[in-house]
């Protein structure tokens, strides 16, 4: 079993489930539809479908080229710095841990609860905006996706070869994009259930903050590689 590879899709799918993103999720079915805010409901219907999905597959090919270069990146810093891995490792779970706390509201740190994301006024014509679209959202920062997909970059990092970061990136995209493309598919009923479970958001910051610390110990003590070797084994 590669802990490793579990553990990239899995922060992929927290970080679509989070509070600063699945509540914009219907906003930007919206907008890479190119339908208005009244007529949202027809994007269920059949003479509609098709184009969402063709927009949401170029609004996840957006942000997955960004997701993926950033893990090339890591992997070059990382094998630049190799000498220091450990150390940068150590400090990087530390800050993971730091991250944590304040998703649990346990520390504040307010540079970490702003959200900074680049807006588009308005969006380019077909599927090159959903595209444009997807890019814009993968650069933007919020306070919870950011440390998740940090967790991920940093581990990219202490891989031997870019060929690695890439893997691991790109199975982060992976667990951004099905549920996004689910909710595409599925947008009517998405849209239906949020609207009636949306309290259950405030308490997936908590869920992302416990296991953001639990993967900053497991590095900083030396016990994640341990156990992903363990793992691989079986």
């Amino acid at each position: 079993m590669d802990v490793t590879a579990f553990l990239a899709f899995s922060a992929g799918v927290l970080s679509f489930f989070s509070p600063c993103v699945l509540p914009l999720v219907p906003s930007y079915l919206i907008v890479i539809s190119g339908a208005s805010i009244s007529s949202y409901t027809e994007l269920s219907s059949g003479r509609h479908r098709k184009m969402l999905l063709l927009h949401s597959l170029s609004f996840i090919a957006g942000f997955s080229v960004v997701f993926v270069s950033l893990g090339i990146s890591s992997s070059l810093l990382g094998n630049l710095f190799s000498t220091y891995e450990r150390w940068i490792v150590r400090i990087g779970g530390l800050l993971l841990i730091v991250f944590g706390l304040n998703m649990l509201n346990v520390v504040k740190i307010p540079f970490l609860n702003q959200e900074k994301m680049c807006h588009l006024k308005t969006k380019p014509i077909g599927l090159l905006g959903s595209f444009l679209i997807g890019i814009t959202f993968s650069l933007g920062w919020t306070p919870c996706i950011g440390p998740v997909l940090a967790s991920i970059l940093l581990i990219a990092s202490t891989t031997s070869t870019v060929k690695q970061g890439i893997y691991l990136l790109s199975l982060y995209s992976l667990g951004l994009a099905i549920p996004f493309f689910v909710a595409a598919l599925f947008v009517g009923r998405i849209l239906h259930l949020m609207q009636k479970y949306g309290w259950v958001l405030k308490y997936s910051s908590y869920v992302i903050g416990g296991l953001l610390i639990v993967v900053g110990v497991l590095l900083t003590t030396g016990y994640y590689t341990r156990i992903s070797e363990a793992l691989l084994r079986l």
